[in-house]
C-alpha cells in the first residue's frame, strides 16, 4: 500500500509542476493563484492534526505544542479546535474557529474565530483570512497556505502539519519536493517547538 502511496504523490507532483510553473512567490505583486488540490476530501481532513514546521510569523513567536483537532458540521463547514502552549510561560490556550470551503469540494477555506463579534471584525482578528490545502496525503501531511495582499505587494505563510508531530525523513523529503514544485523555498520553514508537550502525540510517522 506504501508503494501505491507514493506512486499517487509522485504523480500528482507532477501534476502541480504542470500547473504551477509560471507561479512565484517573490513577494512582489499580488498573491499567486494556485489549483485546487484534486479530488480533495474534505472528510478525510478531519482528526487531530500537529503543526510541525511553518514559515515566520511573529504572532506565533511564543506558541509551542500546537494541535489542531477538526470536525465537520451539518453545513460542512469545518469546525477547527486549536490548542496551543505558550513556550515561555508554559501557559496553555486554546481557539475555536469555522473554516467555510469556497464552494464544494474546495481545497480553499474561508478561517475565522468563533466569537461573538461581527464578521468585519472577526475576519481582521490574528489567524482570520483565507487558507488554501495545496497538497495531502490525509494520512501524514497537509501543506497549509495563506496570503495576504497589500498595494504593491503580499506576504504569505506556510505550515506544515503533521498526523504526528514530527515527520519521518522520507515524509519530509516529499514534503520539501512539493513545497520547491509550488515554486517557494523550503528553507523558510521553521521547526516548531513541540519539546515537553504533556498528554500529547510525541511519535513520528511511519517511513
Amino acid at each position: 500500500m506504501g508503494d501505491f502511496l507514493v506512486m499517487g504523490i509522485k504523480l500528482k507532483i507532477i501534476l502541480l509542476c504542470t500547473a504551477v510553473k509560471t507561479v512565484t512567490s517573490t513577494g512582489l505583486g499580488k498573491c499567486p493563484i494556485y489549483p485546487q488540490f484534486p479530488d480533495y476530501d474534505i472528510n478525510r481532513m478531519t482528526g487531530t492534526w500537529y503543526e510541525v514546521e511553518r514559515s515566520f510569523h511573529l504572532m506565533e513567536i511564543s506558541a509551542s505544542c500546537i494541535q489542531l483537532d477538526v470536525t465537520i458540521n451539518e453545513r460542512g463547514f469545518l469546525l477547527i479546535t486549536v490548542n496551543t502552549i505558550n513556550r515561555w510561560t508554559n501557559t496553555p490556550s486554546i481557539s475555536y474557529g469555522l473554516g467555510i470551503p469556497s464552494h464544494n469540494g474546495s481545497s480553499s477555506f474561508r478561517y475565522k474565530l468563533n466569537n461573538r463579534m461581527p464578521y468585519i471584525i472577526g475576519r481582521m482578528l490574528p489567524g482570520a483570512g483565507l487558507y488554501n490545502v495545496l497538497f495531502t496525503d490525509y494520512e501524514r501531511f497537509a501543506i497549509i497556505w495563506s496570503c495576504t495582499n497589500y498595494s504593491i505587494a503580499h506576504a504569505d505563510r506556510l505550515w506544515i502539519l503533521g498526523r504526528h508531530r514530527s515527520l519521518a525523513a522520507n515524509t519530509r523529503a516529499i514534503v520539501y519536493a512539493l513545497v520547491t514544485a509550488l515554486g517557494m523555498d523550503p528553507d523558510r520553514l521553521l521547526l516548531t517547538k513541540n519539546n515537553n508537550c504533556t498528554s500529547t502525540d510525541l511519535t513520528t510517522d511511519y517511513d
